[in-house]
């Protein structure tokens, strides 16, 4: 689906990954820049953050649960059930997406914005 909407040599992924040794688990906050194809331009993207949760079995390692613990799409905070058609339903629903101002997209882009 990302391939077919989305311009994936514009598009990115960043990712930081840190490990709790006393919760014995990992914490990976990623973002992700989605670049439409038809109007393809970094005025237009659709910007994704957010925190996953990888708790793990202490013998033998393996991941056991995963969890978003936090994400945004547009600077907008979404609450589970996750996804792009429940963020639109949201603002649909109301404009400001019932946390206040609104930021748009590309707001913060430029020098050492990545």
């Amino acid at each position: 689906l990302v391939r077919f909407c989305y311009n994936t040599s514009e598009s990115g992924v960043q990712s930081r990954m840190v490990y709790d040794f006393a919760r014995q688990s990992i914490r990976i906050s990623w973002n992700a820049v989605l670049v439409p194809k038809v109007v393809g331009n970094r005025r237009n993207a659709l910007y994704v953050d957010g925190i996953s949760m990888y708790k793990l079995d202490s013998e033998s390692g393996k991941i056991i649960e995963h969890k978003v613990e936090q994400m945004l799409i547009n600077n907008t905070p979404i609450t589970p059930p996750y996804g792009i058609f429940s963020t639109l339903k949201e603002e649909l629903l109301s404009p400001n997406g019932g946390y206040g101002q609104r930021i748009p997209a590309g707001a913060g882009l430029g020098a050492g914005a990545f």
